[in-house]
């Protein structure tokens, strides 16, 4: 598979005495990755600019190139993968692998997994090397790892494959770091970053370009901020947490009074407090408590786009899908699950172990280990009986309409008889 890569670029008059030529000025313009860092240097196939004064913005279509991979594999022998695993071989255990890719990508070259069957068209024409799977597949010749969990074991496939990148430790020239700030060794902090007054960042923590780290505030050891993060003042983030790009973690919540009809603002001079353990996805939104605060337990996983209010409490372990919203000071058990666009109202508590499916609306207590859906959320079960119902509602009218021709016209052959004489209907 080729791939087209679109590339922007901006221009500007070199001044230079004798020079009127123009210079790409964009200091990260992605053409560098691909060629010489000049507009004309790049063979292309496509481009348009618009000049505005003394500079122009434009925009090429580069030559196709092979799909991005994020690093050099090494090629891996299947016996030994299996062994690394924990896993069953079954077939030649001696081919070698060099990539892991879906069933509709991989080559021979690569291992995939197969845990689904929904991807059993896909498993029936895949061109891959190798497979892990949960349990031998008679009718694929070709070597096979089998393992109880084949997601489980995909994880340390992704690491053995695409190691992590490695950090230089060290603080740019360009990021801004308060006198009283504390900062372990080993901490990389990229350009643009801001460590305010009192913040503390544990050893070996990565923050990236633009993260925003402010007074008081603490990251812990081994931790890794994607760009343009925020972590307002006064909040305490654990170990080995990872936060993605945009995510603000201790924003005021959205706590008004009322006065003469107009809003009066409540200050929100609460924390949050993330444990260990846990990441949080991309442009996720955590308020910090009124007073008090907003508690994270270690090991919980938010995608992206959640948006958790002031004062919640989330239980161990817990995990919730994109788009959940969860009201204030609401209290959320361990191992809870979520699925996409979950809605709850404020102050409830939900049991340890319930599970939250897609968009369920929860006004409600929710008791532990209840599987709840629809809105107003109900137990699951009693939701899909009601969806039979109304399934079968178009029957059910047809059935009534028909009964109501039959009573009319029993009530015409009724009233016939009723005007015969000597004759009158039976009651």
């Amino acid at each position: 598979m080729r791939a087209v890569v679109l590339s922007v670029y901006q221009t500007g008059r070199d001044r230079s005495p004798g020079r009127g030529r123009e210079t790409l000025v964009s200091p990260y313009s992605p053409m560098e990755t691909f060629g010489t860092a000049t507009k004309d240097g790049i063979s292309s196939t496509l481009g348009f600019r618009f000049r505005f004064g003394i500079s122009s913005f434009g925009l090429q279509v580069l030559e196709p190139i092979e799909p991005f991979r994020l690093s050099e594999n090494k090629a891996f022998r299947i016996d030994a993968l299996a062994e690394r695993l924990g896993g069953s071989l079954v077939g030649d255990g001696s081919a070698l692998v060099s990539g892991i890719q879906s069933l509709a990508d991989a080559g021979p070259a690569d291992l995939s997994f197969y845990a689904d069957p929904r991807y059993r068209r896909e498993l029936s024409s895949t061109k891959a090397g190798a497979l892990v799977t949960r349990e031998r597949l008679a009718d694929l010749p070709i070597p096979q790892i089998v393992h109880p969990d084949p997601f489980l074991a995909l994880a340390a496939l992704v690491d053995l494959f695409h190691p992590r990148p490695g950090h230089s430790p060290g603080i740019d020239e360009r990021a801004f770091v308060a006198p009283s700030a504390r900062i372990a060794p080993e901490v990389t902090v990229y350009p643009f970053v801001c460590i305010g007054e009192g913040a503390e960042v544990g050893a070996r923590t990565v923050l990236h370009p633009g993260v925003f780290v402010g007074a008081g505030a603490s990251v812990g050891e081994d931790s890794l901020l994607w760009p343009n993060v925020v972590i307002r003042e006064g909040c305490r983030i654990g170990s080995r947490v990872v936060i993605h790009a945009g995510a603000v973690l201790g924003a005021d919540g959205f706590g008004f009074a009322r006065r003469d009809g107009k809003f009066v603002k409540i200050r929100h001079v609460g924390i949050v407090v993330v444990e260990d353990d846990v990441e949080i996805g991309a442009n996720a939104a955590i308020d910090r408590g009124t007073l008090g605060r907003t508690l994270i337990r270690r090991g919980v996983k938010i995608d992206n786009l959640v948006h958790i209010a002031h004062n919640v409490e989330v239980g161990e372990d817990s995990a919730m899908a994109a788009q959940v919203g969860i009201s204030g000071s609401t209290v959320i058990g361990k191992r809870v699950l979520m699925g996409g666009q979950v809605g709850l109202v404020d102050h409830l508590t939900v049991g340890d172990e319930a599970v939250l499916i897609a968009q369920a609306g929860v006004i409600g207590d929710v008791a532990g280990g209840a599987t709840l859906s629809g809105y107003p959320a109900r137990p699951h079960r009693e939701v899909l009986k009601t969806v039979a119902k109304l399934r079968g509602l178009d029957r059910l009218k047809e059935r009534l309409r028909r009964l109501e021709e039959e009573v009319r016209e029993l009530r015409e052959i009724s009233g016939g008889l009723a005007a015969l004489p000597g004759k009158s209907p039976e009651p």
